[in-house]
């Protein structure tokens, strides 16, 4: 990008293009993309105190489609930034996605798994009835403005839109995992989705009381009678429990008493179980036992996995916008956004991010406060 002019177009051949190039050709668009790089290296070298960069991105901007790629920088920056991040929810919640913002329904099938019946000579074949446990999920619509001014831009104090997709991008994936965490996690401790399996637990997170747990699984049956096969568990924990979580899953050997002997075996929790520190914890759960309180959930991997994640179709992303109301300038064409607003020279972003989850099966769920 030599020159703003020779490289972006201008007046009513920009104006044409931008017409003809959807949001989706444009992703594509062999031209687009090469006007793109070059916009994007101009903005990074401005963001990064060039001030020649510095003029020629202004410059820029009184440009007719600037704008455009402007504003697509930003919103590429912001899914890189977004992707970038590891989302903690995935370590013990499934993901799927929704046609709409209308309940996604799961129908589970229950009966005609339970052992055959004994069937004797000439005699009918013993009917089983089925019935099914349904499930509910409803996505939601999240967001937020960041108000900025046109000073700010001449000013050349830019970290605001430097720092904007990296801010947004961890806003949409720390709002995912906090509502993956309200799913099993309330100001009061664990939620009633516990409940089920004979309530919360009070055991502190020891060998003993994390083996008593997965026996407690194991020895639970379905609906038809049928024992709980769990191959992979996760162990959820605040940080005060990270040390003692890795503890007792990193040890080489594991002892016990059994028959007033003391015994030596080897790890076999580390094969099974899977520790996952989830800061949070501490800021859902209110209570006195915050820190002492810790979860078993089944692997987001197996076939019946205990909470989902859900997205809606087309829009699994964040989605970044700025605010273009600067109005038209007396000689014809559209103010720059980044020109400030027609009203009170605001330059407003918003990110708009869809998400949203549900418990499913509780039957292989396990959760103690730790206050005994």
């Amino acid at each position: 990008m030599s020159t703003p002019q020779t490289q972006i177009l201008t007046g009513s051949a920009a104006e044409a293009e931008a017409g003809a190039l959807t949001p989706r050709r444009r992703s594509t668009d062999p031209n687009y993309l090469g006007r793109l790089a070059e916009a994007a290296r101009l903005i990074g070298e401005a963001f990064q105190g060039n001030s020649y960069a510095m003029l020629k991105l202004k410059e820029s901007l009184t440009t007719s489609d600037f704008p455009i790629l402007f504003g697509d920088v930003l919103d590429r920056e912001l899914m890189a930034q977004y992707e970038q991040i590891q989302p903690l929810w995935q370590q013990f919640a499934r993901r799927t996605v929704v046609r709409d913002f209308r309940p996604k329904k799961w129908a589970d099938l229950l009966g005609g798994r339970g052992i055959l019946d004994p069937v004797a000579e000439r005699a009918p074949y013993p009917a089983r009835g089925l019935d099914e446990a349904e499930y509910e999920l409803t996505v939601g619509k999240y967001g937020a403005r960041l108000p900025l001014t046109w000073e700010m831009f001449v000013n050349d104090d830019l970290d605001a839109f430097r720092s904007a997709p990296e801010r947004l991008g961890q806003a949409a994936r720390d709002t995912e995992d906090m509502l993956a965490t309200k799913l099993v996690a309330g100001a009061a401790g664990p939620t009633a989705f516990f409940n089920g399996n004979g309530g919360v637990g009070t055991g502190k997170l020891t060998v003993d009381n994390l083996s008593a747990a997965l026996t407690s699984i194991g020895s639970r049956k379905d609906s038809e009678g049928r024992p709980i096969v769990v191959t992979a568990m996760v162990l959820m924990v605040p940080p005060a429990l990270e040390v003692a979580a890795n503890n007792i899953l990193q040890a080489t050997l594991i002892r016990f008493k059994t028959t007033g002997q003391d015994m030596e075996v080897g790890n076999w929790l580390a094969n099974k179980v899977r520790v996952v520190v989830n800061p949070w914890l501490t800021v859902v759960d209110e209570s006195a036992n915050v820190n002492t309180t810790w979860y078993l959930l089944p692997a987001p991997t197996i076939a019946r996995p205990a909470v989902t994640m859900g997205f809606l179709r087309g829009y699994e992303v964040p989605d970044l916008r700025v605010k273009a109301d600067g109005g038209n300038r007396l000689g014809g064409g559209a103010v720059p956004a980044e020109e400030g607003s027609f009203d009170d020279d605001s330059i407003q972003y918003r990110v708009r991010h869809v998400t949203g989850g549900t418990t499913l099966d509780p039957i292989a769920a396990y959760a103690s406060n730790g206050s005994a």
